[in-house]
């Protein structure tokens, strides 16, 4: 009689290799995950970062644009104020001079007789 071959039997290894694989690259796929949201979260703060200072250096450029303006401005005030604070002293003392009671003069010869 002829012997019986025996089937080869599928190792464990081979079984437990595909699991292995998946679980991998579940975490490759994670790890990949990651780096991308902190990739993506730099350059965020980057263009975040980038707008902030361009912002203040505009913001800064106006302050110095305004702040010849702002001088003249205020320069206007204060002489107006000046000028207006004037104009009243003047009416006033021409009020009063006006007002100062003087001495009544008389004016027909008849009555002084």
């Amino acid at each position: 009689m002829a012997k019986r071959r025996r089937v080869k039997r599928i190792t464990s290894s081979k079984s437990t290799k595909p699991v292995a694989d998946t679980s991998d690259m579940t975490v490759r796929a994670a790890e990949s995950f990651t780096e991308i949201a902190t990739a993506s979260a730099m350059q965020a703060v980057r263009v975040a970062s980038g707008v902030a200072r361009g912002m203040a250096k505009g913001v800064a450029a106006a302050a110095r644009e305004l702040r010849g303006a702002a001088g003249e401005a205020a320069g206007a005030v204060a002489q107006t104020a000046t000028e207006v604070t004037e104009g009243a002293r003047r009416g006033a003392a021409r009020a009063m001079k006006t007002s100062a009671p003087t001495a009544r003069r008389r004016s027909s010869r008849r009555s002084a007789a």
